[in-house]
């Protein structure tokens, strides 16, 4: 089975973080393990069931309870919030034999974490890999959503690309991976206006032990589906993409995806990729009036 963790000592520092995290959770919360055919799928959901479904998810190199520590209270006045902890990723999921690049189809894992919930129809909202996810699932599955938003990323057109410009933005400091080598980083990806990991140092530690210890070839099980502009089109009008400003120079390939497609989009201010993390009220505000309008 694919090894999520580099190894068990790994992962209790990323358990008791986490758990550490949750406890900053301004709301009452409960947690569930969700049978799927790939292996067992940990959420958290926040607010009342009776409220609209909201599927959160986080992405690459993180979870559940560090994504939406700082959107989760102001979420879940809205929807009942199902936050996904992404097979293979660094949260509480564990994945079986079946999470092979050659079994793993990640939107029929979708529909399975949809039909435990029994819902027919859910709303969407994801950062990074997870807008990807987002994006992907509601083009390929778009009766299954109503409105999705996604935060930091959507379609994908050239994956080896992203992920070279991503590692260019993380050199030369990666090549040491001490803690403050790894706090730089994270200060990189962020505006330079954000003060984010000065008022919250938890989320900025708990993110560093990630990139340390998450053995991020468990996610190249999930394969990336490239653009396809006939099926993403045709789902423009559920689709809504927030984009930061910082370093928005290097997002021009995908901005024009957005001009061209004729999608709706807005950039952020003052941001960088941790989007939600750095302007958590605005990017609420967005996501609510976007998925209720």
């Amino acid at each position: 089975m694919v090894k999520v963790y580099k190894n068990e000592r790994a992962k209790q520092k990323v358990m008791a973080s986490y758990q550490r995290l949750l406890d900053m959770w301004p709301v009452d919360f409960r947690e569930h393990d969700v049978p799927t055919k790939y292996g067992i799928t940990h959420c958290i959901t926040a607010g009342s069931p009776d409220r609209p479904p909201l599927l959160l998810f986080h992405g690459v190199g993180d979870n559940s309870a560090v994504m939406w520590v700082l959107n989760i209270e102001q979420l879940s006045r809205h929807f009942y919030c199902i936050a996904v902890d992404t097979l293979g990723g660094p949260g509480k999921s564990t994945p079986n034999e079946q999470f092979t690049k050659n079994s793993f189809v990640q939107v029929d894992w979708i529909n399975q974490i949809i039909d435990h919930f029994q819902y027919e129809r859910v709303y969407i909202a994801g950062v990074s890999n997870g807008a990807y996810m987002a994006y992907n699932y509601t083009a390929s599955n778009s009766t299954r959503v109503h409105k999705a938003v996604c935060m930091e990323g959507g379609m994908v057109t050239n994956p080896l690309k992203t992920m070279m410009r991503t590692l260019l933005m993380m050199f030369p400091e990666i090549c040491i991976p001490t803690e403050r080598n790894l706090l730089r980083i994270l200060k990189k990806l962020s505006s330079p206006n954000s003060d984010l990991f000065d008022t919250y140092p938890l989320i900025g530690d708990h993110l560093a032990l990630l990139m340390k210890t998450h053995n991020q070839q468990a996610m190249f099980v999930h394969k990336v589906e490239k653009y396809n502009p006939e099926a993403g089109i045709a789902a423009g009008s559920q689709l809504y993409f927030l984009v930061a400003e910082h370093r928005i120079d290097l997002q021009r390939d995908f901005l024009r995806i957005l001009d061209e497609g004729k999608y709706r989009y807005k950039v952020i201010p003052d941001t960088g990729h941790g989007i939600n993390h750095e302007q958590p009220e605005r990017v609420n505000e967005e996501i609510v009036s976007f998925l209720l309008a």
